[in-house]
């Protein structure tokens, strides 16, 4: 046994491992329809006005406003209609004075009329139309660049893509566009109790957890996780394994990151790369590594399945949403009164996985062996150095999981 030589705090971890990551750079081309959540990589002038032609507002008539003037219930205005002009067309007649035009929403202004009076404010007669409404020059008319003007900056390089984004990209006419592409991220496993999924266990075996979960995580935040298998509990195996590093974005191993006799993974980072951290001051988790390869950030993560989920949410997501050029996530925070008393000795921080009920929190966390400490959880309360009771009905602050 290698007993930890010194505690990492969490806040000191995390400014660690966000100063040694590097946004990436790389970019690639991607249809429209999944720009959706992806980085844009250059910036987005506007080529020409949007809409490009003055439209109707309104479902109604265009008109001269002047032929309006004093038109009332009692007293309406009285025009001849002489056509329709729909969305798509485009109306060439000239519409003299004492004429309209029956309109849609959204079709071209035809040339000479200046308003638009809405179909409410009206009544056909065969080919005549009676206004009960005075319209001024302009209305229900949206002018041509009244959503993006030519040469206007709509979008900069680096915002996140939304669905209103990729709809301003689409009335640009954009087909593609340029994204920075997405880390790859190298996953590995490593045990010799850990067997692949489809094989009969044998004794004393379960089966590969960790590399799912953790490919999960990096799927939600802007990464493609490469599941590389299951790493021999050797020193050789695992020394070949991570000299990989290099042709990934980010690499994280978890299992052999503690301080048994078979916990290989620091010694074999500490000779062919650096160590930033090992062992970080929270439960569960304490075995967390991090640190880097030929440059390649990577991760260590605990074996215990519980262990390494939580604490892929916590160091893992930041520094992977800073690589991928992410907003940093934005977890929601609500404070409930505790459900039970709980009571735990520590000299760490806590994170206790737990379920709301009513507005009650209550625990869920179980060992850090078991992944239902994760399954039911909605959230996770942090426990801190010191706090050994919670009273029931004692007010808590509950991070949910919002993913």
């Amino acid at each position: 046994m290698k007993p930890f030589e010194e505690l990492t705090s969490l806040e000191e971890a995390m400014d660690l491992i966000l100063s040694n990551v590097e946004r990436i750079d790389r970019f690639e081309k991607v249809d429209l329809e999944y720009a959706d959540g992806r980085v844009l990589y250059e910036d987005v002038d506007v080529p020409f006005d949007v809409p490009p032609f003055d439209r109707s507002a309104m479902d109604g008539y265009a008109l001269h406003a002047s032929d309006t003037l004093n038109g009332s219930e009692e007293t309406p205005a009285v025009l001849r209609i002489t056509g329709k002009q729909h969305t798509g067309d485009l109306f060439e007649d000239i519409i003299g004075l004492g004429e309209c035009v029956e309109i849609s929403t959204g079709a071209p202004i035809p040339n000479g009329v200046d308003a638009v009076v809405m179909v409410e404010y009206t009544e056909t007669e065969g080919n005549l139309v009676k206004v009960f409404k005075e319209v001024k020059p302009g209305r229900n008319i949206a002018p041509a660049g009244e959503d993006m003007k030519k040469g206007h900056r709509v979008l900069k390089v680096g915002e996140y893509i939304t669905p209103g984004k990729v709809g301003t990209l689409a009335a640009l006419g954009y087909e593609n566009v340029k994204v920075y592409e997405r880390p790859q991220v190298g996953v590995y496993s490593s045990g010799p109790e850990i067997a692949p999924q489809g094989q009969e266990l044998g004794p004393g075996e379960i089966y590969d957890i960790n590399s799912f979960t953790i490919s999960s995580v990096i799927k939600r935040n802007g990464g493609v996780p490469l599941r590389m298998g299951i790493v021999p509990d050797n020193y050789e195996s695992i020394k070949e394994s991570i000299r990989e590093a290099s042709k990934f974005d980010l690499v994280v191993l978890s299992g052999g990151s503690s301080v048994g006799s078979r916990d290989l993974f620091a010694d074999v980072v500490q000779e062919i790369g650096e160590i930033l951290f090992h062992g970080v001051r929270v439960k569960p988790g304490k075995p967390t590594l991090f640190g880097k390869i030929d440059g390649t950030p990577i991760f260590g993560m605990p074996g215990y399945p519980t262990s390494c989920l939580n604490n892929s949410y916590v160091f893992l997501t930041p520094g992977l949403r800073k690589i991928a050029r992410l907003p940093p996530v934005n977890r929601r925070e609500i404070t409930v009164k505790m459900g039970h008393r709980m009571e735990s000795k520590s000299d760490r921080e806590q994170f206790i996985t737990v379920r709301i009920r009513e507005g009650k929190a209550f625990r869920v966390f179980k060992h850090s062996g078991d992944i239902t400490s994760m399954t039911h959880a909605d959230g996770f309360m942090i426990l801190p150095i010191g706090k050994s009771i919670i009273k029931e009905g004692e007010p808590v602050q509950v991070t949910l999981f919002n993913d």
